[in-house]
């Protein structure tokens, strides 16, 4: 397996170097920051005196000549100082003849032609200790195997912007105490819900955890859309781990519930706990989580969802692992020797480090963008710690002060559609904006000039996508450019930029040309809601917090008449927004957002104001619409009315006609009577909903009641037949006890069969069903160096060096 060790700092280089000369002579190795003692990186001390001295020499992909001349230096600078074993390892490719000719070089310390290491030795020395290997993640996650593998599989095929984008962030990862924490609960849970605040790495955690297990032999896909896409690519007997990305949205609760899937992904959580070759990763904003399952009954009594939940925060990292992901993104920044001493000048890195608002998108973000920041060299440190201070105006300064008018119209469209949008729709959204704006339009060749420019820090373009549109249908030769933000805090920051531009709210809702884009703004307009609090703006969306004293922003008031007018002017606009085909490389499938989902944007807005947005029409016209679709649609989807049902209930002019669709509701819902949540959810028709009831209603409920007093005991016998394992039947007893409480028959009827059933498994679990095995155990490397540094220097006598700073003296060379 040919390993790519361009992507290993000096750093990584020299550990990698240490552990291998661990695990060949069974002894803790010191290790010395470069330059610091002469020729000395890694020291084997014994017996009072030193047995080994190793040099490390980071050259990769370059040949003997290229680096002759370093060597030379080196020769030249150590002399004869040493009397032990010396040991020389670069990354450089080296031949025989190679190897004599620098023994004949180190003839002072008496360099054995063995005891030189080139990159062929080194990856002999990693076949003979694998664990190594492991150990030094960036080797596997950059050999030549996995990336083959990734670029090659069928993840790739499906989702070919998560592969590059892993391809190129590979060198930037570090993993943190959540790493192992993911590996762990995975292991026990079969699957890991990764929360927590924007930027914080949640997504890079993810992508770790998919090359590890990719490594390993597992099957890799991406859910693009909804858990369709997992169902489809389901293989029993195989081992298979699926990413569900952002899976409740990046935004508000309204995204999940444009997909219709609570329900489903309770269900998908459930199964993948029952299957011993399927693990489930999925990443969410910790605050859209809790508004998820304070909405949606089947997220709340999912206990996956917590038992298997990790919270990301600073807290997982410790000091060194910050500083390693500040330490990467200067090392692979190519920043100028200028720019790196003056984060090395009297250690400010640790200010950096030990800063309340260290946030890895920061430092990614500070760092990518130095070099057309305009800033000077010298000025970087203090650049990327104002960035810190107040990151709000990182955002401004790029967004206000190095993006011309027209860039900055794109970008404010791009940021209200929020994901892939056809570049003809787009073209059409950003004429449609510039002309209510500066009564301009700018034609295709222009927007094409500034999406190339803007591509990479600001837009993703995905080239010569196939379009399986369900309103004109799918043709081979329908292609196109899908455009979207690269980074989607961008939106969290647009919003906060309105808030403080009231003028251009009211432009933006006027240029709306898609529902979406009047969506998006309803959605930041709701940002201080008190009930759901959909959004939170800018600082809490973006960064986690924001600063003591400084208040939320929000869109200025006085513009919801234009919003509302927008979101009904649009309400029966095609969508313009598309996802990746689950079933084909290389197709997009249009994302539709349902009318249900409109109208619930609609209400929501209007009752914020009084409900007094929202004309009597209107209501009339949405609770017809209604009414058609309890008697068409299956009775699945009947239950996912209620949202809509429950603000309908509110308006007084429309009161008999909700009530005539709520008992169009129930009547559908108790054909289908197979199970407690069956049952669970036609009460909730009666309970939940405050509606007036109907003669009918009235009565049907009591037969609900009496049918489910005898249908609990008889389910309780049959399904404790059916269960076959404790989850199963824990998932069983459950059910059924909510549903008993429900009814208020929890004091009359005890689920004794399935109780019994659930103590009988229970005692026959063998207790090697832990899956917390060797395979999985992933200690944390800093921790581990930190140890060996220490204990070496013990064991010398000698004081112990901080690591941090032997970590950035590396960037001196």
């Amino acid at each position: 397996m040919a390993r790519n060790y361009s992507d290993l700092s000096p750093h990584d280089f020299e550990v990698l170097v240490r552990d291998l000369l661990q695990a060949s002579h069974g002894a803790r190795m010191e290790t010395f920051p470069s330059g610091r003692d002469g020729g000395v990186d890694i020291r084997l001390h014994r017996d009072g005196k030193e047995t080994l001295i190793a040099q490390c020499k980071h050259s990769p992909g370059r040949t003997f000549a290229q680096i002759r001349g370093q060597l030379e230096a080196e020769a030249k600078k150590i002399g004869n100082r040493f009397s032990c074993r010396y040991i020389l390892a670069t990354s450089a490719s080296l031949t025989r003849q190679n190897k004599q000719e620098i023994a004949t070089m180190f003839a002072g310390v008496r360099l054995k032609v063995e005891d030189i290491w080139g990159v062929d030795d080194l990856d002999n020395l990693l076949r003979l200790h694998p664990r190594v290997e492991i150990n030094n993640f960036k080797l596997w996650i950059t050999s030549s195997a996995v990336l083959g593998h990734l670029l090659h599989s069928d993840l790739y095929r499906r989702s070919s912007g998560l592969v590059d984008r892993i391809v190129k962030r590979r060198r930037l990862y570090v993993h943190s105490d959540a790493y192992s924490d993911s590996l762990r609960i995975l292991g026990e849970h079969h699957v890991c819900v990764i929360s927590g605040e924007p930027g914080i790495g949640k997504t890079t955690l993810a992508e770790a955890l998919l090359i590890k297990l990719l490594a390993d032999g597992w099957e890799v896909h991406s859910a693009s859309s909804d858990v369709t896409d997992i169902e489809k690519v389901w293989k029993p007997g195989v081992r298979q781990v699926f990413l569900y990305d952002d899976f409740l949205g990046q935004n508000s609760l309204l995204d999940n519930l444009n997909k219709n899937e609570d329900g489903r992904i309770a269900s998908l959580v459930e199964r993948i706990r029952d299957a011993d070759d399927k693990f489930l990763i999925m990443t969410t904003r910790e605050y859209i989580l809790q508004q998820a399952r304070q909405v949606h009954e089947r997220l709340q009594s999912s206990r996956a969802l917590v038992d298997g939940k990790v919270i990301l925060d600073l807290s997982h990292y410790t000091a060194e692992q910050k500083a390693r992901i500040f330490y990467n993104h200067i090392h692979f920044a190519e920043l100028s020797h200028v720019a790196r001493e003056s984060v090395l000048r009297d250690r400010r890195y640790m200010d950096v480090i030990q800063h309340a608002n260290f946030n890895p998108r920061i430092i990614e973000l500070v760092t990518a963008n130095f070099g057309n920041s305009r800033v000077k060299d010298e000025l970087f440190f203090e650049y990327v710690l104002n960035s810190l201070e107040d990151p709000r105006e990182l955002w401004e300064r790029i967004f206000e002060s190095q993006l011309s008018v027209a860039e900055r119209s794109l970008l404010l469209v791009l940021a209200t559609i929020r994901t892939r949008v056809e570049l003809r729709d787009l073209h059409r959204a950003v004429n449609h904006y510039e002309y209510i704006n500066r009564g301009q339009r700018m034609d295709l060749h222009r927007l094409r000039l500034l999406l190339k420019k803007l591509e990479g820090t600001f837009i993703q373009v995905d080239a010569n996508m196939a379009l399986d549109d369900q309103v004109n249908g799918f043709h081979p030769k329908n292609r196109a450019s899908l455009i979207q933000l690269a980074n989607p805090s961008f939106v969290d920051y647009v919003s906060s930029y309105l808030s403080t531009h009231p003028d251009e709210i009211n432009q933006m809702a006027c240029g709306c040309l898609f529902f979406e884009q009047a969506e998006t703004l309803a959605l930041w307009e709701l940002g201080e809601a008190s009930h759901a609090q959909v959004i939170r703006i800018a600082f809490d969306a973006f960064f986690g917090a924001a600063p003591r004293g400084r208040r939320l922003p929000r869109l200025a008031p006085g513009h919801q008449r234009l919003l509302m007018a927008a979101l009904t002017r649009l309400a029966s606009v095609d969508s313009c927004t598309w996802v990746d085909s689950p079933r084909y490389y290389g197709i997009a499938n249009r994302r539709e957002v349902s009318v249900r989902n409109r109208h619930l944007v609609m209400l929501i807005l209007d009752r914020k104001y009084g409900r007094s947005l929202l004309r009597e029409d209107s209501l009339v016209g949405i609770v017809q619409e209604l009414s058609e679709r309890l008697t068409q649609i299956d009775v699945g989807p009947v239950q996912r009315e209620l949202p809509l049902m429950r603000y309908l209930s509110r308006y007084e002019a429309v009161e008999g006609q909700v009530v005539a669709a709520r008992d169009i509701a129930a009547a559908r819902l108790m054909k289908v009577l197979e199970d407690p949540e069956h049952f669970q959810a036609a009460l909730s028709i009666f309970r939940e909903l405050n509606i007036k009831p109907s003669r009918w209603s009235e009565q049907s409920e009591i037969v609900l009641r009496q049918r489910f007093s005898y249908f609990a005991p008889k389910w309780d016998a049959a399904e404790a037949g059916r269960v076959n394992d404790v989850a199963e039947c824990e998932n069983s007893l459950s059910s059924l006890q909510e549903a008993l409480v429900d009814f208020e028959l929890h004091e009359s009827i005890e689920p004794v069969a399935l109780a019994d059933r659930l103590s009988m498994l229970q005692d026959e679990v063998a207790q090697d069903l832990d899956f917390s095995d060797e395979e999985l155990d992933e200690s944390d490397p800093g921790e581990r160096e930190r140890e060996e540094r220490n204990e070496g220097a013990a064991h010398s006598g000698e004081q112990p060096t901080d690591p941090i700073d032997d970590l950035f003296q590396t960037l001196t060379y």
